[in-house]
């Protein structure tokens, strides 16, 4: 279980950063000037026990240590 629960932790954090990185690359070209930069306090979830059917709500904490205008078009669950 404690794997279980490691690999889909690990997979909401994938999916959220490759999200962002997609923007990134959508937009086509690098910034002149100020920058953004994407913090992710935490990577991980510990749930606990998963219980099969029950729902599981996390808040990902997400901070712009960079000078730049950060924007985020979307997030989607994995």
């Amino acid at each position: 279980m404690k794997m279980r629960r490691r690999l889909v932790a690990a997979a909401l954090v994938l999916v959220f950063t490759a999200g962002l990185f997609g923007v990134a690359l959508a937009q086509g070209k690098k910034p002149a000037g100020k920058v953004s930069k994407v913090v992710i306090e935490n990577k991980t979830v510990q749930l606990g026990e998963v219980v099969e059917g029950q729902d599981y709500e996390y808040t990902f904490k997400i901070k712009n240590a960079g000078e730049g205008e950060l924007q985020i078009y979307s997030v989607r669950p994995g």
